[in-house]
């Protein structure tokens, strides 16, 4: 019998040791600098969405999208905020499958940790620089890996994007007459196919030894693209994963679906079914978490106009659901303020975790 490692054997030793060690350079542990010319100009643009949007609807002013909320509905607010706050645990339960399966342990309640504090700063903080930036940063402190850190965030990001066009798919099937808005089904139906085709054009980039895997060993930001490659080599060594990666994925996006149509009961909106929710959410946050507005502020609004306006929903009660979810998101996103403030252990606190190979 033959002792040695077959070809693919012995590449996937390989790749596996070149997981464990590609994290080598020193990497600053410091968040980078706020570019207020870049925070000003998505201010700009999201102002310029709302503007816009105003412009087109002359029918609509301020004053028609400040609802008089019932003691009701404060209460519909409050689930969705606590719904909301829920989804996160479900989306580090997310990023703690991907980071395992890279060989990254850490504490679950570190990892909800750093994910709190990640989303404080996407949605709370006028800042140049995303919450997954801080995550990456954080995660990469715990393990001495900024490099894998990295391919954890991406990996558990792009499942998102598959995630969501399934979701989207499922509620314009399920939900009555949805399949039949004109205009407002065909974006969905778009936006859904385009994420999906983009997310399969990248994998297959990422994943492919002729693509991202020709970055493997390389220096600089290179080596980032490289653990991504690795990242997804390794994710293939672990299928029951890949399926609770994509459990934990639906249930966090379903529930922030419920979080939306719980937004749209508070304002009095018997069209904003949950159904609807599914059907509409995703697109929009496909499109809404482009870097172009702050927050996706004003380019949320446009897509509920869009997409509700078709359903029955007036337009200024559209804008209302908009911005009332992103309140909601904003107000849930405050639970990771003292996470942000005081989470944050040196590299090498013998409470974390370390990275372990694959």
């Amino acid at each position: 019998m033959d002792d040695h490692p077959s070809g693919d054997d012995a590449d996937a030793a390989e790749r596996a040791e070149a997981l464990a060690e590609i994290g080598d350079d020193p990497v600053p542990d410091v968040l980078p600098r706020n570019d207020w010319r870049r925070i000003l100009l998505r201010l700009v643009v999201s102002f310029a969405f709302l503007a816009i949007l105003f412009w087109r609807l002359p029918d609509v002013s301020v004053g028609d999208i400040v609802p008089v909320l019932s003691s009701a509905a404060v209460g519909w607010i409050a689930v969705a905020v606590v719904v909301h706050m829920f989804a996160y645990l479900l989306q580090s339960l997310r990023w703690a499958q991907v980071s395992d399966a890279l060989g990254i342990h850490l504490p679950f309640r570190r990892l909800t940790s750093h994910l709190l504090a990640g989303e404080f700063v996407s949605n709370a903080l006028p800042t140049s620089f995303g919450g997954d930036v801080l995550r990456v940063l954080r995660q990469g402190d715990d393990t001495g890996d900024h490099a894998d850190a990295f391919a954890a965030t991406s990996l558990e990001r792009l499942t998102g994007w598959f995630v969501l066009p399934v979701l989207s798919a499922f509620g314009l099937i399920v939900g009555a007459g949805l399949t039949s808005l004109g205009t407002a089904t065909a974006v969905a139906v778009v936006v859904d196919v385009v994420t999906l085709l983009a997310l399969g054009t990248l994998l297959w980039v990422a994943g492919h030894p002729r693509g991202a895997g020709r970055l493997v060993g390389r220096t600089g930001w290179r080596r980032y693209l490289g653990a991504v490659h690795l990242g997804i080599v390794a994710v293939r060594r672990h299928p029951g994963r890949v399926s609770r990666v994509i459990g934990a994925g639906l249930a966090f996006q379903f529930l922030q679906c419920v979080s939306v149509w719980a937004c749209g009961r508070a304002l009095g909106l018997p069209q904003v079914t949950l159904f609807a929710a599914m059907a509409f959410f995703p697109p929009t946050a496909v499109v809404q978490n482009f870097p172009l507005a702050l927050g996706g502020l004003g380019v949320r609004e446009a897509a509920f106009v869009l997409f509700f306006g078709a359903l029955g929903v007036a337009d200024e009660e559209a804008i209302a659901l908009g911005l009332l979810v992103y309140l909601v998101f904003v107000v849930a996103s405050l639970s990771g303020a003292p996470a942000f403030v005081l989470g944050r252990r040196r590299r090498g606190d013998p409470t974390t975790s370390t990275r372990a190979p694959t």
